[in-house]
């Protein structure tokens, strides 16, 4: 009886090497977010959020802007502890990163290992994938607009 639940256990392979695959539960929870499918998302230029220098470059003026203004008017006030929220703002960056990478590992590690990693950097068909599209534009999203830069050190 043991010895059947074990045979349902998936096991890692080189097409899942978690063992089971995360892209059908990321797609649901993209889905969920945005509207659309994962597998039906597409970069167009101009069409696509952030996807012009005009509108990267203002949210990053506009993000520095925040970012060093608020550091020049909370000069004047004591410091405030917030712990706790830094805490959980770090927690939730970690997670994110964490399901990121695993999503990059399961979409990588076959291409790498079926045909090399010049191929998985290089080629459009390697590393260009429509999954890995959609994790690069999520993971240029996150960069852009959830981390901050480190405070200075006194």
């Amino acid at each position: 009886m043991s010895l059947d639940a074990l045979k349902n256990i998936p096991l890692p392979s080189i097409d899942r090497p978690f063992g089971i695959e995360l892209w059908p539960i990321f797609d649901k929870a993209f889905s969920s977010v945005v509207g659309y499918s994962a597998t039906d998302f597409r970069f167009v230029e101009g069409v696509t959020r952030l996807s012009t220098f005009k509108e990267t470059a203002t949210v990053l003026v506009s993000y520095y802007i925040i970012i060093f203004g608020g550091r020049e008017i909370m000069k004047n006030f004591p410091a405030l502890r917030l712990n706790g929220l830094f805490m959980i703002h770090n927690l939730y960056l970690t997670i994110i990163s964490a399901v990121l990478l695993a999503l990059f590992v399961e979409q990588l590690v076959p291409t790498v290992w079926r045909h090399g990693l010049f191929f998985a950097i290089c080629d459009h068909k390697g590393g260009w994938t429509p999954q890995l599209v959609v994790l690069y534009y999520v993971r240029g999203l996150f960069v852009l607009l959830v981390t901050r830069p480190e405070p200075p050190q006194c």
